[in-house]
């Protein structure tokens, strides 16, 4: 209803503007006024098109009624303000969406995927292979699958994909840590380093890998040989790990891309080269850190990446003293070679302590490939974890956080992935375990999903009472007139709109607050009006509405990767 409201109005600006240049500058978008006594809908295209035409908007307005050729749907309209028009539709006209939305089931508010759809490269989580996820891991990792859901819903061809970063100074580490457990399980005296990492895990799979070798064996090996065989073996642990806390919670990856792989390609030198080919970089010295003076700082020649000529504020190294190329060059590559796989965009979600990386990522890709604001990216806030009200303290296993999978078999993953999806990723979150597994409307993933229940309990009498659901397109939905039902029906016409705004802003969190404004409209709608009543039709038409709030609860739900029961 609202696009053919959109096409009439046009039609009426169009014939007003047939002889000004600037027509195509004006393009009729109707809203949803605050207040339901101003109409079903708002245009202020009004204002808009005096601009062009310099006339006066409320005169304009006038002429705009005087041409428009209304759907038949449209009861009346008037003229508010300055030049407002607001357009009042007949009853329950609307609520024929009720029959589009169980015809269509799952595939409402869905675009079908086509050939020339977009192809999306969509990286998160991305955690480092050094130990199991913590929840702010967690929190990316649901905020990626959800939106990757999200741009499919609206036809979009998305790639998941995990970068493993399985190369340089961390895994060095990695390996050194297990080393040190090793010794230490052979009895030997050991003193762990500030760098070592800590926890559980790392005797776990020092204890796996002497099950696989005798400890002379490794002890025997060259240091470079060994220390590469831990790592190696050591990262395959960790990442079966956190393949694991992913699967906890349904999410799964199309590509597991490694950093490693990527330096063995050559394709990293090979991006230097090109660089060095076209003359963006350079040998020269950086200034000194900003901030906090460094005592023993000393300029360092290095080759230099022109950045800055790009909208970067400094330029970045590629290579280090010795040669190996930066963490930076190695990411550069890697976003080239998602070009290369015929990627048409890159969206990257990293932790929020990467913002400053943004810019210079940007920067390069922008040398490369002319292409701005490649890649987009989302920085997720931390999560703070309470119970009670009272911070949680680090877990045994991980030694200096509380793991995803910890917090996953306490409160379950629909709690998880619901909250986490309920604020702005820019935001940061405090999630109280106590409050996540509470049965009440203060829960809210709860609250939504005990609205679709609560239909489904309503269908259960219906059919025990020996009701027998009418065909869709038979149901007479004109009997949907109150307050409650009309709210319901309109929020149900939005549901398409919001997915197209959602995914446009790269925002999944506004199918979590929408669902969750469903979920309160029904519950509002239940308390005040009976839903099976000894008026047949009447019956029928609040059957239909239930079962299309429903559906497109569960279809929202299947977004943000959440369970819908019929029982709870």
């Amino acid at each position: 209803m609202k696009q053919a409201l959109e096409q009439a109005l046009q039609c009426a600006v169009d014939i007003l503007l047939q002889d000004t240049p600037n027509a195509k500058n004006v393009v009729v978008q109707l809203t949803r006024p605050k207040m339901k006594e101003h109409g079903d809908y708002a245009a202020n295209i009004a204002m808009p098109l005096a601009g062009v035409l310099k006339q006066n908007p409320r005169q304009l307005a006038e002429k705009i009624l005087q041409t428009v050729q209304w759907p038949e749907a449209v009861e009346g309209t008037d003229i508010a303000g300055p030049g407002f028009i607001n357009i009042r539709l007949q009853k329950a006209c609307e609520a024929e969406v009720l029959k589009k939305i169980l015809l269509q089931g799952e595939d409402y508010g869905r675009i079908a995927v086509s050939g020339t759809a977009d192809n999306v490269c969509l990286e998160f989580v991305s955690a480092n292979p050094t130990g199991p996820m913590h929840v702010g891991h967690g929190r990316g990792a649901v905020v990626g699958d959800a939106l990757g859901n999200l741009l499919s819903t609206r036809g979009l061809n998305v790639h998941r994909e995990y970068y493993i970063n399985d190369a340089g100074a961390q895994i060095a580490v990695l390996a050194e840590s297990v080393w040190l457990r090793m010794q230490g399980l052979q009895g030997d005296s050991i003193t762990l380093p500030e760098s070592a990492y800590p926890g559980e895990y790392i005797i776990d799979i020092a204890k796996a890998l002497l099950e696989q070798r005798d400890f002379s064996d490794i002890s025997d090996m060259a240091d470079d040989q060994r220390m590469a065989w831990i790592g190696a073996q050591s990262v395959a642990a960790n990442m079966a790990m956190i393949r694991g806390d992913l699967a906890c919670m349904d999410i799964t990856f199309d590509h597991f891309f490694s950093e490693k792989a990527l330096h063995k390609s050559g394709k990293v030198q090979g991006l230097i080269q090109r660089l060095q080919d076209e003359g963006t970089v350079y040998r020269g010295t950086l200034p000194p850190p900003k901030g906090k003076a460094v005592e023993d700082y000393h300029a360092v020649e290095q080759l230099l990446f022109r950045t800055t000529d790009f909208g970067d504020d400094v330029d970045r190294p590629l290579a280090k003293q010795d040669g190996t190329a930066t963490y930076f060059a190695a990411d550069i590559a890697y976003h080239v070679d998602k070009l290369e796989r015929g990627f048409d965009r890159m969206i990257d979600i990293w932790g929020a302590d990467h913002g400053g990386y943004v810019t210079r990522v940007q920067a390069a890709i922008k040398a490369l490939t002319q292409r701005e604001a490649q890649p987009d990216v989302l920085l997720v806030q931390m999560v703070n974890l309470t119970r009670d009200g009272k911070p949680v303290r680090m877990s045994k296993r991980a030694g200096t956080f509380v793991t995803l999978r910890e917090v996953v078999d306490e409160v379950g993953a629909d709690a998880v992935r619901f909250n986490f999806m309920t604020r702005r990723v820019e935001s940061q979150f405090d999630f109280d375990l106590q409050e996540a597994k509470e049965k009440s409307n203060e829960n809210p993933v709860y609250y939504v999903q005990y609205a679709h229940a609560r239909v489904a309990a309503i269908l259960r009498k219906a059919e025990q009472e020996g009701i027998v659901l009418q065909a869709v397109d038979d149901v007479d939905v004109s009997h949907l007139s109150s307050a409650e039902e009309q709210t319901l029906v309109a929020q149900l016409l939005a549901y398409p709109e919001m997915l197209d705004v959602a995914a446009d802003r790269l925002e999944a969190y506004r199918v979590a607050t929408y669902v969750m404004k469903l979920a309160a409209n029904f519950h509002g709608f239940y308390h005040k009006n009976r839903v099976v009543t000894d008026d047949v039709a009447l019956t029928q038409a609040r059957l239909l509405l239930a079962r299309a709030v429903k559906q497109v609860i569960a279809n929202a739900l299947a977004v943000l990767g959440v369970s819908a029961p019929d029982r709870m």
